[in-house]
């Protein structure tokens, strides 16, 4: 990530497409139930994050961090999404509130929830 993004850009997301294969969407072959308590222990377990609400028709779950240093929140937006296939797909967003940039800020949300999103479900197997 360059400086410029570090001081303009203020979100992250998930794609299909990122150069990085670590952020991009995971997909799995469990119910979508599982996923969802998966999801919500490793917010609660992250230091700062807490869960705001579940959007369960939508299979959104809005949680949100807050920093002291540089003093700033994020609101971090995980879809558990159901595919006419069956395969649940998982995408996030990260996004600064109030600040114009992040300095990598949400791109680190991301890279902490995914590793131990990766790791949970690993041992599952």
């Amino acid at each position: 990530m360059s400086l410029k993004d570090w001081l303009t850009k203020n979100i992250y997301v998930t794609r299909p497409e990122d150069p990085d294969v670590f952020f991009r969407p995971r997909r799995f072959n469990k119910p979508k139930e599982q996923l969802v308590e998966v999801v919500r222990e490793i917010v609660s377990a992250l230091k700062g994050w807490r869960v705001e609400e579940y959007r369960e028709n939508q299979g959104l779950i809005r949680a949100s961090r807050s920093v002291l240093f540089p003093p700033s929140a994020q609101e971090i937006n995980i879809y558990v999404v159901e595919g006419l296939d069956g395969v649940i797909t998982l995408e996030m967003t990260s996004q600064s509130k109030g600040a114009k940039g992040d300095w990598g800020r949400n791109k680190r949300n991301l890279r902490d929830f995914l590793t131990h999103l990766d790791s949970k479900m690993a041992s599952a197997k």
